[in-house]
């Protein structure tokens, strides 16, 4: 989404690529964008909501899907390292234990997540590199893993929003500044939580907010 502005009868937007933009008309808005395009759509028709997602940081990840073609007996369904370990890995999911569709193939998966607030330069290593130091800390956490038979790395640039200290009154000011705006809502990671299930439940009660003030 490129524009967000109030127009007589609603809203008018701009959204697609550049070369290919389109104009969109709408009775109302919801947007879910992370905070720093959220900041610029919203600067001109909710300044003060606007200003409070400016100040909203983000950290990048990596997420490394590692597949094992034997099945490894591993504790639990994962585990999570605090940045005090001064681990590679901050988090591991041990998906053929949390799904039983994947235990099925007879494989084992395993799913690391890495990059921190701050760390942008440990993910800035080849795609090989980036395995290789995750299989090193998977092996000090449950002992030696067998080659793996296929791995895949994805990267998300500034995908993770940092709950500081003060971050619900950020929250609550966006949502006064919105609020104050017929047919406009907000939601998304930075307001609601980092997660499907709480982004899912954000963007629900910002539609069923905006559907009881279009119905007023």
């Amino acid at each position: 989404m490129r524009l967000v502005e109030r127009v007589a009868d609603g809203w008018r937007l701009l959204v697609g690529p550049v070369g290919a933009v389109e104009e969109v008309t709408a009775d109302a808005v919801v947007v879910a964008t992370p905070a720093p395009a959220s900041a610029r759509l919203l600067a001109e028709v909710a300044p003060d909501a606007a200003f409070a997602l400016a100040g909203v940081d983000y950290a990048s990840v990596a997420l490394v899907t590692i597949v094992l073609d034997e099945r490894v007996e591993l504790p639990g369904s994962g585990f999570l390292v605090p940045p005090v370990d001064g681990r590679f890995v901050k988090a591991a999911t041990f998906s053929s234990n949390k799904w039983s569709w994947v235990a099925d193939s007879g494989r084992t998966v395993l799913r690391a997540s890495v990059g921190r607030a701050g760390e942008s330069t440990a993910l800035q290593v080849q795609d090989d590199d980036l395995v290789a130091r995750v299989l090193a800390d998977l092996a000090e956490a449950v002992g030696p893993l067998p080659t793996p038979a296929d791995t895949h790395v994805q990267r998300w640039g500034g995908a993770l929003p940092q709950y500081v200290v003060g971050h619900l009154d950020t929250v609550a000011m966006v949502r006064r500044s919105v609020a104050g705006v017929r047919g406009l809502e907000v939601c998304g990671a930075a307001c609601g939580g980092v997660g499907i299930a709480a982004v899912v439940a954000g963007a629900q009660e910002a539609v069923s907010r905006l559907l009881a003030d279009l119905g007023d």
